[in-house]
């Protein structure tokens, strides 16, 4: 008997932990989709698809503000002389009421009835590419990509954040 509650107890300290995660709303897996023609970023409650033609031209920065996307040339070029948020392409934000409605250059992606949250993009109020005419041509292409983004994104739970089998695609998670 002895043996058997002691295996019992083995196992059971074996079997992973059942515990509720709590996610952020910035926490995210990657991937390709639609035949390799997008990049995924999935996150709990919203995914966003970028063109694949974006691999290796994109930089992203999680703050407290949300996930921002930038042009990887022109951000490079600019933190080299000390100036910050350069190359912006837009930023993932969410937000529990609507006071997104005020800001200047947003764009509404939807609600989340899981999450509680109106998630949106600030797109950039102005032209952030860095002023070199290669880099500038690189942004321009990647800006004009930026409504195919909004009008993919989708709203919805993710199952790769709701299911016991995220593994080695976590590479966002914080």
């Amino acid at each position: 008997m002895k043996h058997i509650v002691a295996i019992l107890l083995v196992l059971l300290l074996a079997l992973p932990c059942v515990a509720e995660q709590a996610f952020s709303p910035y926490d995210y897996v990657t991937g390709s989709a639609g035949g390799g023609r997008y990049l995924y970023y999935d996150f709990p409650d919203i995914s966003l698809y970028l063109p694949a033609s974006w691999e290796g031209r994109f930089t992203v920065v999680r703050d407290e503000f949300g996930l921002t996307f930038y042009h990887t040339a022109s951000y490079e070029k600019f933190l080299e002389e000390g100036l910050e948020d350069g190359g912006f392409l837009f930023r993932l934000c969410a937000s529990e009421d609507e006071d997104y409605q005020d800001l200047p250059a947003c764009a509404y992606l939807g609600y989340s009835e899981n999450a509680g949250l109106h998630f949106y993009l600030t797109l950039p109020p102005e032209y952030t590419a860095y002023q070199e005419e290669s880099i500038m041509a690189d942004y321009n292409d990647m800006a004009e990509d930026l409504e195919t983004v909004i009008e993919m994104a989708r709203i919805a739970p993710s199952l790769s954040f709701y299911t016991d089998d995220l593994v080695s695609t976590d590479a966002g998670m914080s």
